[in-house]
C-alpha cells in the first residue's frame, strides 16, 4: 500500500442520517498524478519490472476525471486502460473493488502464460493499493 501523506480529507466517506455519503475532492487526480511516480516505480523496481515490462493495467475506475488523467500518464507509457474504461461506462464507479470488474475483463482476454498485470485501486485515508500479476 502506497499512503498519500497530508491527503486524509481528500477522500474517503462520511456518516450522515440517510446513510455513507462519499467524499471526492476535485483534487484528487492532481494528487494521483503528482504521485504517479512514487507509486508504481519502486513497486516495480521492487519486483525486477520496469512499466515496459507490464502487459495489463487493471485500474480502479474511480470517476470520469481520475481515469481520464491515469489515461494520460499511462498513455506516455504506450499502454491503456480501455478495459477500466469501459468498466466506468458500464457500471460507474463502485469504491475500490470495482477493480475487480476490471481483472474479469481482463481474465476474459485470456492473458499469456509469462504476461504481467499491475492491479491498481486508490482508497480512503488516501492510498493506493498496487498488486502485480503474473500469468
Amino acid at each position: 500500500m502506497y499512503h498519500f501523506y497530508h491527503t486524509e480529507d481528500i477522500m474517503g466517506f462520511k456518516l450522515t442520517n440517510s446513510g455513507m455519503q462519499m467524499i471526492l475532492d476535485v483534487d484528487v487526480p492532481n494528487v494521483i498524478a503528482s504521485h504517479f511516480a512514487d507509486v508504481i516505480h519502486p513497486f516495480l523496481k521492487k519486483n525486477g519490472l520496469e512499466i515496459k515490462d507490464i502487459n495489463h493495467m487493471i485500474f480502479h475506475p474511480g470517476g470520469k476525471k481520475i481515469v481520464a488523467t491515469i489515461e494520460q500518464i499511462f498513455a506516455e507509457f504506450g499502454k491503456d486502460i480501455k478495459d477500466t474504461q469501459a468498466v466506468l461506462a458500464q457500471y460507474g464507479n463502485m469504491s475500490s473493488a470495482t477493480v475487480l470488474y476490471v481483472l474479469e475483463r481482463i481474465m476474459k482476454h485470456q492473458p499469456q502464460a509469462g504476461e504481467y498485470g499491475l492491479m491498481l485501486s486508490f482508497g480512503p485515508g488516501f492510498s493506493a493499493q498496487r498488486v502485480l500479476l503474473k500469468w
